[in-house]
């Protein structure tokens, strides 16, 4: 038999939690006050019996930001980064000008029988294949310059780690003045054209027998890529498969078809950002370092970044104090919410809000919180076959995700929230929680307490402060 209590409450949760009213964020003991009356509920299945009742209760987050600007590392070569660089601008006055370089290597493909370039070729066409697997912005329909030098020192391999504000020392441009319509939603391949200088240096160098492919690869030092201004918008070029690559098509003495061989993007690929600051965000803004908006009431996030809401769970351990009874959660989400939130996806315009955010755990020293070898995270607390899992582990990130229904991005924190109601020293006082856009893998070095911060898509949100809140469906036992 199915415990009635459960059924009600589920019904109860989808039909009527939408009419609830609570009063607007001034102080949390309204919040407390005004949550609904308790609906009373006979039963002999739980503990209290007709004593049982429900309830529900929004509370408002104590929020500050963070910015992790020192750790973010943008590359094919770490493990569970996107495989994607960025290339771009995004302007707004509230939150600053972003101008995106990509950076890469160009690495000779291995299958290529480098003796099948014989003496005499010569390189007819040289070219960048764009395999653009992301856009956001406007003017998508107008033309964009794509810009591609050649670097002064070259850049890493492999083991180099790059930060969103390094950058490598650029050369002479190597790309042909030309004007390129990106367009999202269509097929269509994207080429930059680049000199057949360039092109004939990669054939010299693939017939030089004293070179290998690192050598090769360490010859030609590696690439930028940058859109020049006018456009509002970004493009991410795809490094993990074979969609973006170097061609050289070339033509040979005695022969009447044209060749061509390719370089895959690869090395520490990386993405420089230059960010001036807008009206919103502090000019002295800085990694780890807690600073707030100069319009308290906004938050924001992004992605791209590393800047972050700082949430504190201060306001739920108050709530918690004031019970009187025992609490058994039913569910609680965070919800951050916004009109804005909206999909917009056609040639001229790419918008959307954020994806995926999982909110990690800051110890009062501004770092990720270690447990054993993971970075820990707010917890689902179950493990792959449902089962109840040692919320300590912090190997079982919540993930927030984006509801287009509900113009919500939210996630389900109810056993964590329950674990921190049950052992309440799980929680210290000076802990908080921050945003980011992917899940933090362990490092290679045990118990290393830096994480690295894969850096995601340009999904950022800037909302009121009073849209995120914690929601909480209880149930409680006198």
């Amino acid at each position: 038999m199915k415990n009635p209590i459960s059924i009600y409450i589920q019904n109860w949760q989808a039909n009527i939690a939408a009419s609830i009213i609570t009063g607007p964020a001034i102080l949390l003991a309204f919040f407390f006050a005004s949550c609904e009356e308790p609906i009373e509920v006979e039963s002999d299945l739980v503990p209290g019996g007709n004593n049982t009742e429900i309830r529900y209760i929004e509370i408002p987050l104590e929020v500050t930001h963070s910015a992790y600007d020192s750790l973010l590392i943008s590359s094919n070569e770490v493990a569970g980064s996107r495989g994607q660089i960025f290339v771009g601008h995004q302007n707004s006055p509230e939150i600053g000008d972003f101008a995106a370089q990509a950076y890469f290597g160009a690495l000779l493909d291995s299958e290529f029988v480098r003796d099948s370039v014989p003496i005499g070729a010569i390189a007819v066409q040289t070219r960048l294949k764009l395999g653009l697997n992301y856009y956001y912005g406007s003017d998508f329909d107008k033309a964009q310059n794509f810009i591609v030098s050649q670097l002064d020192d070259t850049l890493a391999i492999s083991g180099e780690l790059y930060t969103i504000y390094d950058q490598i020392p650029v050369g002479n441009q190597v790309s042909l003045d030309q004007e390129i319509v990106v367009n999202p939603t269509d097929t269509i391949p994207d080429y930059v054209q680049l000199n057949n200088s360039l092109g004939n240096s990669m054939l010299n160098r693939i017939r030089d027998e004293d070179l290998n492919r690192i050598d090769i690869y360490n010859a030609l030092r590696g690439f930028k890529v940058e859109v020049a201004a006018g456009n509002n918008n970004l493009q991410a070029i795809n490094l993990a498969s074979n969609d973006s690559y170097i061609e050289v098509i070339y033509e040979a003495p005695g022969q009447d078809t044209l060749k061509s061989v390719t370089f895959a993007l690869s090395g520490s690929s990386f993405t420089h950002i230059d960010y001036t600051p807008g009206s919103l965000v502090p000019s002295d803004y800085s990694g780890k370092k807690s600073f707030n908006l100069s319009d308290p009431s906004k938050a924001y996030f992004n992605n791209l970044m590393g800047i972050s809401p700082r949430l504190d769970l201060g306001n739920y351990l108050n709530f918690i104090d004031t019970l009187q009874q025992s609490m058994q959660i039913n569910k609680a989400e965070i919800a951050i919410s916004s009109d804005e939130f909206t999909v917009e996806n056609t040639m001229s315009i790419q918008k959307r809000p954020v994806q995926n955010v999982i909110p990690y755990i800051l110890n009062e020293n501004g770092n990720i919180v270690k447990k054993g070898e993971d970075f820990w995270a707010l917890q689902s607390n179950f493990n792959t076959n449902g089962a109840p899992v040692n919320p300590n582990d912090a190997s079982s990130p919540i993930n927030l995700s984006f509801d287009n229904n509900k113009k919500e991005i939210k996630g389900d924190i109810s056993f964590f929230l329950q674990e921190i109601y049950l052992s309440p020293e799980l929680w210290e006082e000076e802990y908080n929680f921050m945003f980011t856009g992917q899940f933090i893998r362990r490092n290679e070095t045990p118990f290393k307490e830096t994480p690295k911060i894969n850096i995601g898509n340009f999904d950022h949100f800037l909302v009121d402060k009073e849209n995120i809140k914690l929601k909480i469906y209880y149930t409680t036992f006198k």
